[in-house]
């Protein structure tokens, strides 16, 4: 009767590997990737353990996926070398709702076919978990594994520019070495210095710093790059302000609010009381 069992589960995951190939697929080209998405007010009660973490969340998965997983889990046991059942593996915990562990496998394919691509998926799969989730613990652990994944891929091709920004970013967050980030910004920019995602990172970290004058020639270069980014705007009348040039903010205060769609009057009204604010003081 085991026999029988484990023959049935195998068939079950051959054919759901059917539909999980083309998962890895991704398509970063022109995203965005936010500098500051830390939540501040989680908190960690005891050091990240991954393997805890993956006994913990196991519990929340759907009974019918859960199969599926068990299935597929049990087949690499025996297949060690079947990336696509990792692939699916990761698309099912992706579906439910646990991209760390989707990540996990993704970076097992990784290591697996050590190529410039897989290590790109791994790293961003790494990232885009800890820019989403409020469990500083995870953020910190999926930082440092997406570093990780950044490095090979610089190693295999060091003019992989969107990896050094990624990986610059995971610097950033949560502190890990703004430093060893600036660096990797400042080689982004020494290699195209019209890099919209390393001058806006450069700027966002001026502006958290308030150097101003570094914040304000970054995001001079962003409005000048892309025109009819209203975030731009925002933050150039932002550094002009801070820097009391009165005039310069209130045309790139009026130039976002001009940019920003007539469904989102909030922001509208409150772009308007700092044009207000500004033209009333002397």
């Amino acid at each position: 009767m085991q026999t029988n069992k484990s023959y049935i589960v195998i068939i079950i995951s051959l054919v759901i590997l059917a539909s999980g190939l083309a998962y890895l697929n991704f398509n970063s080209t022109g995203s965005e990737i936010p500098i500051e998405t830390a939540d501040s007010t989680s908190t960690v009660s005891k050091p990240f353990n991954y393997d805890d973490y993956f006994i913990a969340v196991r519990d929340s998965i759907k009974p019918a996926i859960k199969f599926k997983i068990d299935s597929l889990e049990q087949l690499i046991k025996t297949d060690t070398g079947n990336y696509q059942a990792h692939v699916l593996l990761a698309r099912l915990y992706d579906e439910s709702q646990l991209g760390l562990v989707a990540a996990q496998y993704v970076n097992d394919i990784a290591i697996r076919l050590n190529d410039e691509r897989s290590w790109f998926n791994a790293g961003f799969k790494f990232y885009d978990f800890a820019a989403n989730t409020i469990d500083t613990g995870a953020q910190i652990y999926a930082s440092k594994k997406a570093i990780a994944a950044f490095e090979k891929v610089i190693a295999i091709n060091e003019h992989n520019l969107e990896a050094k920004n990624a990986m610059a970013i995971c610097y950033v967050q949560n502190d890990l070495d703004v430093m060893a980030g600036v660096q990797l910004l400042k080689d982004v920019i020494k290699r195209d210095s019209n890099n919209v995602q390393a001058n806006y990172t450069l700027g966002m970290l001026s502006r958290r710093s308030g150097q101003w004058d570094k914040a304000r020639i970054r995001f001079e270069k962003l409005a000048q790059l892309d025109p009819l980014n209203s975030e731009a705007y925002f933050y150039l009348g932002e550094a002009y302000s801070s820097l009391n040039m009165k005039k310069e903010a209130i045309i790139a205060y009026e130039t976002c609010m001009n940019l920003i769609p007539s469904a989102n009057e909030d922001s509208k009204k409150e772009i308007k009381k700092l044009i207000d604010n500004l033209k009333q003081t002397k």
